[in-house]
């Protein structure tokens, strides 16, 4: 999980997609810039659309989700401004994870691995 220098609350690492890029190389860009390790996506998890006000500002995402091989165990923060940490996922439904539609899908994902939708706010 990643976090934000001073924040309590936890997300997945990831980030923005680049005009023209595809979905799968940017996570994996975003993952060697943040976490310096080389990443291989494994499977489509889910997906869950969030909007959220900050600093009197509106924000639309979706989050894509997806399960990822890396080669580092241990990789570390490539960012100031940022932290990552290991969270078992027995601990995952206790934890302070945004977006909370997010936090509830990850926490009910089944063995059968069938992938999840949230639409906005549901």
């Amino acid at each position: 999980m990643a976090s934000q220098r001073g924040k309590s609350w936890l997300f997945l690492p990831g980030g923005h997609v680049e005009p023209g890029e595809r979905v799968e190389t940017a996570l994996i860009r975003e993952l060697g810039e943040e976490l310096g390790t080389e990443a291989k996506i494994a499977g489509f998890v889910g997906a869950v659309e969030h909007g959220y006000i900050e600093d009197g500002t509106t924000h639309h995402e979706i989050n894509l989700v997806f399960e990822v091989d890396i080669t580092d165990t241990e990789p570390a923060s490539q960012e100031d401004h940022l932290e990552f940490h290991w969270l078992p996922l027995d601990q995952l439904a206790e934890a302070d994870v945004l977006p909370s539609a997010l936090k509830a899908a990850l926490v009910t994902v089944g063995d059968d691995r069938t992938p999840f939708w949230h639409g906005w706010n549901d």
